[in-house]
């Protein structure tokens, strides 16, 4: 009796403590997030001097493989909208003599897909190479040179403060990414 009275009082503060009943709404993800990511992918070039950016599809292209870091800032707004400052630091995947590179991204974010149980979805984005962000918001300053597009797929944990991403599609206007293998982590702040 004392047992089903213990758990008569435990039950309501356990049922607070986790996802609401029948998930976590798209509602709850509203916020701002640290941001970060890592990951390799292909960039493809000529195949002669100066070695410009083509598309992979390109007969005679050449797959250079960089590996990319990221860490920046992402706000999410109630209708599951976003906007990401981050700073990307790519490299050659083997260091070498290559530059690094260190690029400053806008990334614009729309979370297309959410099942409230499984705390999961898919989401757009794309990329820009400056402009700033407004909340979840971007405002672009001139014209925003667009810098890469694509999908992730989202999971929540750690009762709705970690969300985990792996993106699942990225391409850029020329068509010179290819083969990726690129996920991250955000924590609400």
């Amino acid at each position: 009796m004392v047992m089903v009275l213990v758990i008569g009082f435990m039950l309501p503060g356990l049922a607070k403590a986790g996802s609401p009943p029948g998930g976590r709404p798209l509602s709850s993800l509203a916020g701002t997030y640290s941001y970060t990511g890592h990951g390799n992918y292909a960039y493809c070039t000529e195949p002669t001097s100066p070695y410009a950016e083509e598309s992979c599809a390109t007969p005679g292209a050449i797959a250079f493989p960089i590996t990319g870091v990221d860490v920046g800032q992402a706000t999410i707004d109630q209708n599951g909208n976003g906007c990401d400052t981050i700073t990307e630091t790519d490299s050659d995947l083997v260091p070498g003599i290559s530059a690094t590179t260190i690029s400053p991204l806008l990334c614009v974010d729309k979370i297309t897909s959410y099942d409230a149980r499984t705390q999961s979805g898919d989401e757009s984005y794309v990329c820009y190479s400056s402009g700033k962000c407004v909340g979840a918001q971007f405002e672009a300053s001139g014209t925003p040179v667009i810098v890469a597009t694509g999908t992730y797929h989202i999971v929540l944990s750690a009762n709705g403060t970690r969300l985990d991403w792996e993106i699942t599609s990225l391409s850029d206007p020329t068509g010179g990414l290819a083969d990726f293998a690129y996920s991250g982590t955000e924590f609400q702040q």
